[in-house]
């Protein structure tokens, strides 16, 4: 049996922030790990709106594993639920108790208001 699994990087790329990872485990099923914020100077060449929006397609995305509670890692969870991500969000029990916290504070707001 012939088993491939493939990285697509749709942030983190050309630096460190904005982690976003799709691991494609064949083409109907993949797992997003971690969908967060670009920030500093991975910003400054980009609108806004372009960084927080999800441009990738994600009929395939089956869960979100998020690997911990930094914003570069999760401050983009908000806008992946308002994209139409239904599935499942795997995390530690402290990450997910975080998280709670992020997605009701930015449900319509800004991060700078939280």
């Amino acid at each position: 049996m012939d088993f491939k699994l493939d990285i697509i990087h749709h942030g983190a790329v050309n630096g460190v922030t904005g982690s976003c990872h799709q691991l494609m485990i064949d083409s109907e099923n993949s797992l997003l790990v971690d969908c967060g914020l670009f920030q500093g100077a991975e910003t400054s060449a980009s609108g806004e709106d372009d960084l927080l929006s999800i441009e990738f397609e994600l009929s395939s995305v089956k869960a979100l594993l998020v690997t911990h509670c930094h914003i570069d890692h999760v401050g983009r969870i908000p806008y992946l639920l308002a994209a139409g991500f239904t599935g499942p969000i795997i995390a530690t029990e402290a990450t997910a108790a975080l998280l709670t916290l992020l997605v009701n504070c930015n449900a319509g707001y800004s991060l700078a208001s939280c």
